[in-house]
This record gives C-alpha cells, structure tokens and sequence, in this order.
C-alpha cells in the first residue's frame, strides 16, 4: 500500500503560496492498495500477436479490466505479453465499499473518508502456452484520492501520524484485513507555524538576496551559470537514505498555446519538454537528480536556452520573451512495513524569466581570452566613439541604431551608429466639441524598448542643462507603448536651439521579504 500528499509550491515576492493547476499532482492525499501484480513487456495491442522481435513471448495476456501503464484511461479488452505474473492473497477483489479508514490522528479529516474506487485487474493468463492451463486473474486494487483547493484545509485535515486502512479479506470480504501505515512529516512551502518560521524557501540567486521584477519572475541570462540556493530541507525532516531530490526547469504556458505571458502564477506548459536538462526524446519529465536531498543549491549550466536578444545576429531579429519556472521536487519512498510505504511528494517553484544582461552578452561577445580590462563596460577595445556598454545595448535594441560589436569579429557589421532624426509628421485634424482643430502636424522621435529598463526623455537648448520631458514640459509631450517610447513636439513649428536624449536606467526590481 502507498500513502501519499502530494503538494507543489511557488514562490512570489512575499510568500510561498499553495499552486493549484503546477502539474497533474496539484495538492491531494492519495492512497493506493493492490495484492498480486503482473509485468508486461509488448502492449496494449487491440488484436492477438504472435512471438517476434521484440516481443518474443507474443500475447500471454488479455485484460478484461483495469488500467495497466497508470495513465488513467482503462485498457479493457487489449492483449499483453505478460511476463510474470503474481496471484493476489490478502484482498477480496470488486468490493470498495469495504474499504474504508480504519483510525487516523486526530485533525479534522471528516469520517468516514470518501469512498474507494475499484481498479481491480481482471486478466486472462497463459494464451500461449499448451502445457499450462489459462486462467482468469483478478488482482485486488483499490484506490483513494481526496483533492485540496487551499492550504489550510489540508494542515487541517491530513497530518503526520499512523493511519490504519481495512480492505476487505480474501475468502471472507466481511473480515477487515488492516494495513497501517506512517506519515512523516515533510519540508512544506515556508509559512509561519506559531511564532516560528519554517519550511523550504529559495533564498538566493548568484549569492545574491532574491530579486523579483515588476511582474513578479526572477530574471537569469542564459548565457551564464546561475547558482540557485534554498533553505528548509533540514536533517530532521529528511530521509538522506530514501529521500530523493530532483531539480528541472520547465517552461510557462504561453501566447502560442493561449495563455498570456508576464504571469508568474501561469500554469506549466503542458506541451514542452523541460528546459533543463531537457534530455532528447522529447520527455516532459526529465529532471536531474541531486547528490543528496540535503543539498542545497544546484548550478543551471548555461546554454539551454536562447536569450531574449541573440548575439551576434541581425540587430533587427530577436527571439521571443520566454518564462519559466525553477523546481525542485522531493521524492519519498519510506516503509511502514514491508507492504506499506510514505510515497508522498513536494514541488517547489520559482518564476523565472530569460533576460539579457551584459555580463551574458560579454561572455559571448568577446574571443576566449579576452583580458578582463577589455571585456569591462567602460572599456572601448575598438577605440570608436562607443564603450562596451554602449554596443551591448545597441544589441539589444536593435532597431534604428543600427547594431555594434565590441571588436569588429563581422567586417559586414559597421560600427557606426545612425542617431534618431526628428520627423515631421502629418496629423489629421481632430474634432472637438467646439468643432475646433488641433494639432495638424508636430515633430517626433522615437527609441525602442527593452522590458528590462524603464526611459525618459530629456530635453536641453545648450546640452549642459537638461530636464525631464514630463506631463508639463511646455514644448514636448512623451507617449509610451509596450515595444517603444516616442516624444512629441506640442506645436509644428520649432525655433531656437534643441536636443533631445534618452535616458534609460534598469528596470527596478523587488525584494523578496520571504525571509
């Protein structure tokens, strides 16, 4: 028998908060019994086969009834090559209304617990061989599985102690046949118990506190390691010798497949295959196992994925934004006894989004071996007008800069950079309720963005003095969009000298206070 809660958590800038729609474990007490068993090699197949590669033994077996590879869909009436076979020898099979909760701690668990469902196997055994006879099997399996949508209800209702279950016996169903079994307690998602502070929490980032975005992700460079560290999977809640803990990033659900991007709380994708390790074959559940469940950081290689503004490729190409989520899950496998086990599982997550940053952009843009003092932001190794900052961010926006290179690798790439021109831009006339017109034409420039800093515009008439282009700046008004940030002039003619810049700063960044 296998008893199991199954939780996943994801972490936002003040709380490890309960996520329902993560995975298909979402949060849920399981408990699943079975007596006898079979292994099968080639299957399920709608029609009789005979013995071949690789399937030398052919069809041994046909289920009438039950659900063999766990999916969740019933595989009635499919032939099996069965390899072996175990006869069940404690339950009576077809009969759930005799399963039931036996004793529990005290909690608030309501009683009687919700009804088993029946998944017994029905299978008919030894098709293919003449000097055995062919049998009908059934192998008693008997599931539980009560669903949570908030986490209190759950601390409330399912805690650690004995549970007993009885099922019914075989040969006399009335007679309960009990198995108990122990749940431990485990790291759960960090929260505040009393007046003390418990749990597993991610902590750091590169060594760093936790940074979050205005929307709430983590932001990494692909280009470089990211070192994640965490706290709360303590000696004394783990079982270093069953105990298993995994690590694996998988992407969010986006636009493409009709949820939007920019929500941290989004569910998983449910098409992709993780982005790390993302093992060949197209699995959706690769994940690297740890050294131990005690460990507490794990390094992200980088390489897994294209950052947001690819280096070095036409300034005007970019690669979509992409999100994800970190998780780290903890497996458990602790016996009762020998027939009944602790399987129970967690998952915690954080946001992430790719980003482009210019350490990641120097650590590509640069030959092997570059002296530090040349790959700095200030430095200009090319001896044009632009330091190594300044052609990272040409890069990354990409757009009517033209596109720079710290050295030059491309002779097609110019190192030159075409400043914004103010335009003259013809407006039709807007009615007002006066019937008056305004506005029929004005001057304009325009700067692309990048999500992750925020812009103004500055004006000056002598390039010594300059002030913010805001809401009552008397000669120029500024409008934003998501993609760019463009200022225009309030009346069509200009006179006088004037020059406009563009300020850009990072974007900022929350703290997290999950502490």
């Amino acid at each position: 028998m296998f008893f199991s809660t199954n939780r996943t958590y994801r972490q936002n800038p003040s709380e490890v908060a309960y996520q329902p729609n993560s995975d298909t474990t979402q949060w849920n007490l399981k408990v699943r019994a079975w007596d006898g068993n079979f292994i099968y090699g080639c299957g399920p197949s709608s029609t009789f086969f005979s013995p071949s590669l690789p399937c030398p033994l052919g069809a041994t077996g046909y289920m009438v009834a039950g659900d063999a590879d766990g999916d969740g869909q019933r595989d009635d009436f499919s032939y099996y090559e069965i390899v072996s076979l175990v006869p069940g020898v404690a339950f009576e099979p077809n009969q759930p209304e005799r399963c039931s909760l036996y004793s529990a701690p005290p909690s608030d668990l309501p009683r009687p617990v919700g009804a088993f469902t029946d998944l017994t196997f029905t299978v008919f055994y030894n098709l293919m061989d003449a000097t055995k006879p062919q049998r009908m099997y059934k192998l008693p399996h008997y599931s539980l599985q009560l669903d949570y949508t908030d986490r209190g209800t759950m601390d409330n209702e399912v805690v650690t102690g004995l549970y007993r279950f009885s099922f019914p016996k075989l040969g006399s169903p009335e007679t309960p046949a009990q198995l108990p079994v122990t749940y431990y307690p485990i790291p759960e998602g960090y929260k505040r118990n009393s007046s003390i502070w418990q749990g597993f929490r991610f902590t750091k980032l590169n060594g760093k506190p936790l940074a979050y975005d205005a929307a709430g992700f983590i932001g990494i460079d692909p280009r470089l390691p990211n070192t994640f560290t965490w706290a709360g999977n303590t000696a004394d809640i783990i079982f270093p010798g069953t105990d298993k803990l995994y690590v694996a990033m998988s992407d969010l659900a986006t636009a493409a497949n009709g949820a939007p991007l920019g929500n941290p709380k989004g569910a998983i994708d449910p098409v992709k295959p993780t982005i790390y390790p993302g093992f060949s074959g197209g699995s959706k559940t690769s994940r690297v196992q740890l050294l131990t469940p005690l460990v507490t950081e794990v390094v992200i290689p980088p390489g897994f994925v294209v950052p947001p503004f690819p280096v070095p490729v036409a300034p005007a190409k970019t690669a979509p934004a992409r999100e994800a989520v970190l998780r780290v899950m903890l497996a458990r496998l602790v016996p009762s006894s020998s027939v009944c086990y602790d399987n129970s599982s967690r998952a915690y997550e954080l946001p992430i989004r790719f980003i482009n940053t210019y350490e990641g952009w120097a650590a590509v843009a640069f030959p092997p071996g570059t002296p530090a003092s040349k790959r700095a932001s200030t430095a200009n190794p090319d001896g044009d007008p632009y330091n190594n900052y300044i052609e990272w961010r040409n890069w990354v926006v990409g757009s009517s800069l033209g596109g720079t290179v710290p050295l030059k690798p491309n002779p097609m790439v110019k190192d030159v950079i075409t400043p914004p021109i103010l335009t003259l831009v013809q407006v039709q006339p807007r009615p007002t309720r006066s019937t008056a017109s305004v506005g029929t034409s004005h001057w304009e420039t325009k700067h692309p963005k990048d999500p992750a800093f925020t812009y103004v515009y500055e004006f000056s008439t002598d390039l010594q003095h300059w002030t913010v282009v805001d809401a009552d700046h008397p000669e120029w008004q500024v409008s934003e969009t998501d993609t760019e940030i463009k200022c225009q002039s309030k009346r069509e003619t200009l006179s006088g000298n004037g020059f406009l810049r563009v300020r850009e700063t990072p974007a900022p960044v929350q703290a997290s206070t999950v502490e």
